[in-house]
């Protein structure tokens, strides 16, 4: 899992005093359908990072992620969180989310679930999108000037301080990982394992107004 724009979150009533080791299976899935060689494992402790897109302070109709007045749950932990307080910095920027949780099978059924990392490993990930700016940047008649001035400027979006988990901390050249509810990525040759540097080689399609 992992989170670009990272909100830290504190749960008031983690269960342990220990981080709580949690199974993934590395293709998402049905757990139990999976060996050992296909799944990893992340720890769960009180202090987490979910995306920021994945909080409102008020939920809008038809939004189902994290609210001031609706919990959600946390993909693969079992477990629902509701908020309980929201610290704001001297800007009025939200800077933190103080937290409840509880088992999933003690509560109602949440409307949705989203990623998280705790203790997690800092990185940088380059999003791309296409390349030119019309379908046909070879057609003279759609684009006059020729295909070179075409180009997307804002074809690479560079993200500096992401989060993922900390199974894929040895990332290597070559391999393939899903980040959930975001895309496919893979480490880049300009990667070091002081800087792990992910590109995005296929992205998820999500209704992000949910």
């Amino acid at each position: 899992m992992a989170v670009f724009d990272p909100l830290k979150v504190s749960i008031s009533n983690f269960p342990s005093d220990q981080p709580i080791s949690i199974e993934i299976a590395n293709i998402p899935g049905d757990l139990s359908r999976v060996d050992d060689n296909s799944k990893h494992t992340v720890p769960f402790d009180r202090t987490l990072y979910i995306d920021r897109a994945d909080f409102r302070e008020e939920a809008d109709k038809g939004y189902k992620r994290l609210a001031g007045n609706q919990p959600v749950g946390l993909k693969h932990a079992g477990f629902v969180i509701s908020v309980q307080d929201v610290v704001k910095d001297t800007s009025g920027s939200i800077s933190e989310l103080r937290v409840r949780c509880d088992k999933l099978e003690s509560v109602a059924k949440p409307k949705a679930f989203i990623q998280w990392v705790s203790r997690p490993v800092s990185c940088e990930v380059r999003l791309y999108d296409r390349l030119f700016q019309h379908p046909h940047p070879e057609d003279s008649n759609e684009v006059p000037g020729g295909f070179l001035t075409d180009c997307n400027k804002d074809t690479l979006h560079v993200i500096s301080n992401a989060l993922v988990d900390v199974s894929v901390s040895k990332a290597q050249v070559g391999e393939r990982f899903q980040f959930e509810r975001i895309g496919y990525f893979s480490p880049d040759y300009d990667s070091t394992p002081e800087k792990l540097i992910f590109n995005c080689t296929v992205k998820l399609r999500e209704d992000t107004s949910k």
